[in-house]
């Protein structure tokens, strides 16, 4: 029920922006979706995540979108960047699971 009444906020929401509906308005969105949760702290691994990561992964998201786009540089550079990010996080996250797993075998 939860997830059907966030994907309706959103639907309403890209109407509202785009001034229309469209089945296809949102292609293009998975790379930030996948960097939001990741950043926000969920593992790709397997494992929970929370709500209040998966906003503040948004929002830094944004921030970092908005911002190269402040800055002048190339809206194509931003998936790059994004991108960039996902494999930061996936290699401090494999780090961490990695660092946790090999102490909980030595005790």
């Amino acid at each position: 029920m939860l997830t059907g009444l966030a994907s309706a906020v959103a639907g309403l929401l890209i109407a509202a922006r785009l001034g229309s509906g469209s089945s296809n308005a949102a292609v293009g969105f998975e790379l930030q979706v996948i960097a939001a949760v990741v950043l926000g702290g969920t593992s790709l691994f397997g494992g929970r995540g929370t709500i209040l990561g998966t906003v503040l992964g948004a929002l830094t998201i944004a921030v970092i979108g908005n911002g190269l786009i402040l800055m002048h540089i190339s809206p194509f550079f931003t998936q790059i960047v994004t991108g960039a990010i996902i494999l930061i996080a996936i290699w401090l996250n494999t780090r961490i699971f990695t660092a946790n797993f090999s102490l909980r075998r030595r005790g």
